[in-house]
């Protein structure tokens, strides 16, 4: 099935689309991106979700990557009396750090050192800010606060302490548990929740290659620390994720649009993916219809730049997860006929051969009206390059690693194929034409332009580009 359309839409799985039929309809629809939150379930659970993906792509005939997001060092309620506590504005609360369970009219935290992280006039934040606390004193193990804002705190619900440095591990125990999980599952990314600085991507990347497989990472910007040491992390991610939730938990909601617009032009600039995330199609949790607020929202991310945008709770644990990816494709077709120029730019850097070579392609394809841009990737660097540019040409990805074409699903406007690894450009020129023709791509004698490195089969090596007519021979030495 073909898109006409170059941003990708995501999706998280969840109850609502687990049965196989249901998420061969999301495929169907154009889901590119499946996320996998390792936050809830077990391994068996998460493993038949992952099965039931892969078969609905394969029976679809589509590239589906597959997301695993990591849950990180989240601060929840432990257990309490019956379940829930309601809380009144104007009164107090004691809240008891480290443990799962307390004693009536007090709220249990899980996070051991919560006395030593907050001061006198501090602000906790439970439920994803719907209760707001203010520190009055601490001692040891409790801390006692005034009700701002009330109202009723269930188990496990989430905890934010804004503005306040967390002592916990960039990832927990779960986390690497998890992380093994992923790499058993086949991943093809791998979110890491949190993350405050480039050494907590570097950790992460780390561990993977540990369990047997390096994946690439997707850095989640979900707290200040994070928008402190953005340059590092997204130098050292390889794509990032706008995660507006936590970020209108942590800072005031009319600061995160103008941040959302910087963080993605820094992954822009820097040639890597970017996601926006969190209640994109909210209402359609319940409706079949969004809010014109929200389209608006989904149409503005694209025109930001985003490569990839994602459904969380819409299609998890809403009403209509296949509306809500038909509706999100058709928001984004929509944004995408507001034609935008070819982006040249690079500020601040030269660019390198192999971005040369994919730049000189876009604007090559452009000028004689090709069919598509070819691009030959090892690693999918040279696909990525070709897409940071954002030519109105379709871009045709070809990897002899599946892996590597089902990471590339997220990337903006790519179209990733598996083909198999050719030993000489001829022979892989060859593949193409028969690959063009086959899926009605391109007629005989209309043209493409192909991308390659020489010698093949190497990494980052991009240095080869031809103007080429289907069907007509290449002769070329690599």
């Amino acid at each position: 099935m073909r898109m006409g359309r170059k941003a990708k839409i995501a999706a998280t799985l969840g109850p609502s689309c687990s049965e196989p039929k249901t998420l061969a309809r999301m495929v169907a629809a154009g889901l590119d991106v499946a996320r996998l939150n390792l936050s809830h379930g077990e391994p068996a659970g998460q493993r038949r979700l992952a099965l039931r993906l892969r078969q609905a792509a394969t029976a679809g005939h589509r590239v589906v990557a597959l997301m695993a997001d990591l849950q990180g060092p989240r601060l929840r309620v432990g257990r309490l009396e019956g379940g829930a506590l309601e809380l009144k504005a104007g009164r107090s609360v004691e809240l008891h750090a480290g443990v799962e369970e307390t004693g009536p009219g007090a709220i249990p935290v899980t996070y051991a050192a919560l006395t030593t992280s907050v001061d006198r006039g501090g602000r906790v934040l439970i439920d994803d800010g719907k209760i707001e606390l203010v520190v009055l004193a601490r001692r040891r193990g409790t801390v006692r606060c005034e009700v701002v804002r009330g109202g009723i705190v269930h188990d496990r619900k989430g905890i934010n302490l804004p503005g306040s440095r967390l002592d916990v591990p960039a990832l927990t125990a779960k986390d690497r548990r998890d992380l093994a999980t992923a790499v058993e599952l086949g991943a093809d990314w791998l979110a890491v929740s949190f993350v405050q600085s480039a050494k907590d991507v570097e950790l992460a990347r780390r561990l993977t290659e540990r369990a047997g497989r390096r994946l690439p990472v997707m850095a989640k910007i979900e707290r200040r620390e994070a928008l402190a040491r953005l340059d590092e992390i997204v130098e050292a991610a390889d794509g990032l994720l706008v995660a507006r939730g936590d970020l209108g938990v942590e800072m005031a909601p009319e600061e995160v649009p103008p941040l959302q617009k910087q963080i993605i032009a820094l992954a822009n600039a820097a040639g890597k993916p970017v996601v926006t995330a969190t209640q994109m199609l909210e209402s359609m949790r319940e409706s079949p219809r969004p809010t014109r607020a929200e389209a608006s929202d989904v149409a503005n991310a694209v025109l930001d730049g985003s490569d990839c945008l994602l459904l969380t709770a819409e299609t998890a644990m809403g009403r209509y997860p296949v509306e809500s990816v038909k509706m999100m494709h058709r928001i984004i077709e929509c944004a995408e006929a507001i034609r935008r120029p070819l982006r040249t730019d690079n500020p601040g850097q030269s660019l390198s051969v192999p971005q040369s070579i994919c730049l000189a392609g876009c604007r090559t394809a452009y000028e004689v009206g090709a069919r598509s841009l070819a691009v030959f990737t090892q690693s999918g660097f040279s696909a990525r390059q070709v897409a940071r540019f954002r030519p109105e040409t379709p871009i045709l990805a070809f990897a002899a690693d599946a892996t590597v074409a089902r990471a590339l699903a997220l990337q903006w406007g790519v179209e990733p194929r598996t083909l198999v690894a050719q030993t000489s450009i001829e022979q892989m020129v060859e593949a193409l034409d028969r690959v063009l023709i086959a899926e009605r791509r391109a007629r005989r004698g209309e043209i493409v332009v192909v991308l390659a490195g020489s010698p093949l089969g190497v990494a980052g090596t991009t240095n080869w580009m031809h103007v080429h007519a289907v069907g007509s021979r290449v002769h070329a030495r690599a």
